[in-house]
């Protein structure tokens, strides 16, 4: 479904459906076996979409953008000449901050790429746009919608709040958001993850919140992506209640002490 304007209308549990089918169809064993998925072999060889590597802001404000059509305006960052630059990329092209690639930056750049390739998937019907027939309005600069989108992917925004007064663009980076989640950690293998966690002689008799740390610390191992992304992923699917609180240097330290391990 879509509104007049072609921004897809999708629910969460929709967007999980689609997650699960994409991995099903790029990795079958990805949906037997709790695994991580190769979001770059996805989005070259499944989605058949271009990366590249640019500095796409003197700050870091933008870890991510996706080119819809063929353009020779996208805005990067030249830290040599410190200035603004345009090059060009052609449709269907996935560009990741050059920040995202250093060290311990793993778990960003996969949620990024996942969150861009969620773009393409979902969205290249809403900015895509065939050549052959821009109109003169179109020339004029009152058509068609702008030939990529920038993006300050971030794992917290994942909510939908204020839902009447988004905007298409608001809510399809919250689509990008939950679809990258929904492919990095499909639905039926988190919950496998859970249930085998729930099986270990002992779980049950820990407090809570220290199971809530052993439940997101496995899940963010196994898949291969941030404890907060894993924390997040676990409270959309009920798994745990929105009310608990965990932080990554609560984590560090119930690791260093083995308090909550079993």
């Amino acid at each position: 479904m879509r509104k007049r304007s072609g921004a897809p209308v999708l629910s969460r549990k929709e967007i999980d459906d689609i997650g699960e089918n994409l991995v099903s169809d790029f990795n079958p064993a990805a949906m037997q076996m709790p695994q991580e998925i190769d979001i770059d072999l996805f989005v070259q060889d499944y989605l058949g979409a271009d990366q590249d590597f640019q500095y796409l802001s003197h700050c870091g404000v933008y870890l991510g953008m996706t080119v819809f059509n063929d353009t020779d305006k996208v805005p990067v960052y030249d830290p040599v000449q410190k200035r603004a630059e345009y090059i060009s990329a052609r449709a269907n092209t996935i560009i990741i901050d050059q920040t995202l690639l250093e060290e311990k930056q793993e778990h960003r750049y996969r949620f990024t790429m996942g969150h861009e390739a969620s773009h393409v998937f979902l969205h290249t019907p809403y900015f895509a746009y065939d050549p052959n027939q821009i109109t003169l309005m179109d020339l004029m600069g009152g058509g068609k919608e702008a030939a990529m989108i920038q993006c300050r992917v971030d794992t917290k925004k994942m909510n939908c709040e204020q839902q009447a007064v988004w905007t298409d663009k608001e809510w399809m980076e919250w689509q990008a958001n939950a679809l990258s989640s929904a492919i990095l950690m499909p639905r039926a293998m988190v919950l496998k993850v859970v249930r085998e966690i729930r099986k270990k002689p002992g779980f049950c008799q820990k407090t809570e919140t220290q199971r809530c740390y052993i439940e997101a610390d496995t899940v963010s191992q196994v898949f291969n992506v941030s404890f907060q992304a894993a924390t997040i992923r676990l409270k959309e699917l009920g798994v745990m209640r929105q009310e608990i609180y965990m932080t990554q240097q609560v984590l560090c330290f119930m690791r260093d002490e083995q308090f909550a391990y079993i």
